[in-house]
């Protein structure tokens, strides 16, 4: 079965940076949870539980007062640390008084969540993705979402053959399903390695790299458990000996539960050639943000026929491409036994995942309302 449940003792993108805005508040469901961010006066993210333990007002519908967090309901004064320091009417506020935190790590255009026990944080377990903001990478990046479950687009990212029957009119090509892969894992990673000499080139790289003739092409595709992807991908005329020609793409896959059945999709892709370019920047935005939207619509598919089932599950069958999708739900299985209930994941059933869907899209539209 593809999982439904994520392992809260990990790092989850909470955001890119660009979206966490100075003076505004953010509101996003992350792994079921309601979660407030903003930055504090000098820059520093924060993320909070977005409700007040007074009356379970969600406080993104209340106001920033300087670094803290004013309730709109009540009054009720949050502090970074989620201390609350005044109730109205009250003379004196007990240390108790307080909504959940979590920790943020920022880094490399990203902001990243710990939603677990706090003292098994440790930043050193972030996968790099310095390319993001590195001298010498240019860098297209959205934010996309997802009515289905997140493990769906964990899979769809390991199992690149796909591209040539979901994506030929942009970055597939007839012969990379017919081509062998080699995939390697751990405990929390899966690698899947393609080589493609002499395939044709597909006509979204012949339009950021000028080459129109037949390409070697490299594509590794990395499994970072829970729920981060690197694709690095490259491209050269086919048996050019000079590596300098070499065109290197770095696409970055951050895949968040928003509930159990609804998903954020952080994306990226970073380029080592027409750096500067922002033509090339401009089309990679588009173009690559309507093959995801392609994926997203694939995975949204899968998961009505998953819906109709519930909660028994259709038979599947298993082919060689499956190796790394298959690694990947296994290493989640295990984080997850491993967690157990010691870390406060609440499991769902239907009707509470519906409920919690519906709380998702309201925070969601709530947030555009704020942005704008």
């Amino acid at each position: 079965m593809y999982p439904d449940e994520f392992p809260r003792n990990a790092w989850y993108v909470a955001a890119r940076s660009a979206e966490i805005e100075q003076g505004r508040m953010l509101p996003r469901f992350l792994l079921g949870d309601p979660v407030l961010l903003y930055r504090t006066q000098d820059g520093t993210p924060v993320a909070m539980v977005d409700r007040c333990v007074h009356r379970q007002m969600p406080l993104s519908l209340g106001r920033l007062r300087g670094d803290n967090v004013e309730c709109g309901y009540h009054g009720l004064t949050y502090t970074p640390t989620g201390a609350c320091v005044r109730i109205p009417g009250s003379t004196r506020v007990s240390d108790k008084v307080r909504v959940q935190t979590f920790p943020l790590v920022e880094g490399d255009g990203l902001v990243w969540i710990w939603m677990g026990d706090p003292d098994q944080a440790r930043p050193a377990q972030i996968p790099d993705h310095h390319w993001y903001t590195a001298d010498g990478w240019s860098t297209a990046a959205g934010t996309l979402h997802m009515d289905a479950r997140a493990q769906l687009l964990n899979e769809n990212l390991l199992d690149l053959s796909h591209l040539s029957f979901l994506h030929p009119e942009s970055i597939g090509s007839p012969e990379i399903a017919e081509l062998p892969i080699t995939t390697t894992w751990d405990d929390h990673t899966v690698t899947v390695r393609r080589e493609m000499a002499g395939v044709s080139c597909p006509p979204f790289f012949t339009r950021v790299t000028g080459i129109d003739s037949p390409i070697d092409r490299q594509q590794i595709a990395e499994f970072f458990a829970p729920a981060f992807h690197i694709t690095t991908t490259t491209v050269k005329p086919s048996g050019d000996p000079d590596d300098s020609r070499m065109c290197r793409q770095k696409t970055m896959h951050a895949i968040t539960p928003e509930t159990r059945t609804t998903t954020h999709y952080f994306w990226s892709v970073s380029r080592d050639y027409a750096v500067g370019d922002d033509s090339v920047t401009d089309y990679t935005l588009s173009a690559v943000a309507g093959v995801f939207e392609q994926d997203i619509a694939a995975c949204e598919a899968i998961e009505h026929i998953i819906a109709a089932w519930e909660p028994s599950y259709p038979l599947e069958l298993n082919i060689k491409v499956d190796a790394g999708p298959l690694r990947s739900r296994r290493i989640l299985e295990k984080l997850l036994a491993a967690e157990g209930a010691a870390a406060g994941a609440r499991p769902q059933d239907r009707f509470t995942d519906t409920a919690t869907r519906a709380a998702a899209r309201a925070w969601t539209e709530r947030a555009t309302i704020l942005s704008g």
